[in-house]
């Protein structure tokens, strides 16, 4: 009799058990690294909105053309502005919303910007 109730008992306890475990929120799969990287494409797109935000509201920059790219870990600005005092605010607005990212200019000067004094190579002919 004795035997037959720990038989009964260790049935119960196992039922018990399986039971319980049923009704346990089961553990999530741990992203994978494509899932990682697609994180950190969006990051490199929210950096690079940023950036260009950043730029089309700083009125110095105002007819500059300036592109900005990510990739991976750097930023790149190219494009053509129109002093070097707006060379240097595109590029220190870029490094302020980089993050940790590096930031690489291949920005031009055009030389149009109203600082710069006028050519004086050609002068105009007089009649």
């Amino acid at each position: 009799m004795r035997k037959q109730f720990y038989k009964l008992a260790l049935i119960v306890t196992l039922g018990s058990g399986f039971a319980l475990a049923q009704g346990m929120p089961q553990q999530q799969p741990q992203q994978d690294k494509g899932a990682a990287s697609a994180a950190s494409a969006s990051q490199g797109g929210d950096v690079q909105g940023n950036i260009q935000t950043a730029l089309q509201k700083d009125p110095s920059l105002a007819g500059s053309t300036i592109s900005v790219q990510v990739s991976g870990k750097n930023v790149e600005l190219s494009g053509t502005v129109p002093s070097k005092e707006a060379k240097d605010t595109a590029e220190r607005i870029a490094k302020e919303n980089a993050g940790e990212m590096k930031v690489k200019s291949s920005l031009k000067v055009s030389g149009r910007g109203g600082d710069t004094p006028p050519r004086t190579d050609n002068p105009p002919q007089a009649k």
